[in-house]
């Protein structure tokens, strides 16, 4: 295996070819589509306004990190699967403006997530396209779903309800999606799987997750934490060292 395949990894889901990073990303080649989810822009900020010394290179970093992967695929549009910001307003948000105004041509788009809790219209300001999820073919992309992957249910989904078909093809100028959705691809969990090995040796890495029609990407900021995934019938794809590790199932 080279080193280009050990960090971007092709799939096959609902029909279409997609591309899994190790920078925690996922690219969709046929519509040119680089999905990023969970940055959590603003967390340490957030931390630091209670007295929580965390480093102010952590918002940085992630930038950086954006910058690389916007870089490495060349896309025509960006869509964040929301918690793009973790809190309120402060330096982080500014550090994004700057950053937007360095791909003021690159279409953006936000599906809002449970921490965005700025207003639509501020992001719009920064050039950002808002919508509670986005269709392309038989995908929908959105925030959150509820899984299995967990046992978990009742999830938190992206504002609190879905608006109706009529209502986001009217807001979206693009042509409405005239084929049934067959799978959803979503971030929101921050999914982890656990390794064990010899004796009580253990380390908990992010990952993809697959099973059955959803796909849930990991959360791009480096300043989060991860959901454990328990489920023994889910793919997984996990992240070490920017590198991906395919695995049947957990352990």
């Amino acid at each position: 295996m080279s080193e280009i395949d050990k960090k971007i990894m092709p799939i096959h889901f609902q029909e279409e070819e997609l591309l899994l990073s190790a920078q925690r990303v996922l690219y969709y080649p046929a519509e040119k589509i680089l999905v990023i989810s969970d940055v959590h822009l603003g967390k340490a900020g957030h931390f630091r306004r209670y007295g929580i010394p965390i480093p102010t290179e952590v918002n940085q970093d992630n930038l950086s990190r954006l910058s690389q992967v916007i870089l490495q695929f060349d896309p025509e549009r960006v869509l964040f699967l929301g918690d793009l910001f973790h809190s309120e307003t402060n330096s982080e948000w500014d550090d994004f403006k700057r950053w937007r105004r360095q791909y003021s041509t690159l279409r953006m788009t936000l599906i809002f997530g449970n921490h965005e809790l700025y207003t639509e219209q501020k992001y719009e300001d920064l050039g950002l396209q808002v919508f509670p999820f986005l269709d392309s073919k038989h995908i929908r992309f959105l925030h959150d779903k509820d899984d299995t992957f967990a046992g978990l249910t009742g999830s938190q989904s992206s504002n609190g309800s879905m608006i109706s078909e009529q209502e986001k093809t009217a807001k979206d100028t693009a042509q409405p999606n005239t084929v049934p959705i067959k799978g959803w691809i979503s971030g929101h969990l921050h999914p982890g799987i656990k390794i064990q090995g010899k004796g009580r040796q253990r380390i908990v890495l992010p990952c993809f997750v697959q099973q059955e029609n959803q796909l849930v990407i990991p959360a791009f900021g480096t300043f989060t934490g991860l959901h454990l995934i328990t489920s023994k019938n889910a793919h997984i794809i996990a992240i070490a060292e920017n590198e991906l590790i395919p695995l049947r199932k957990s352990t």
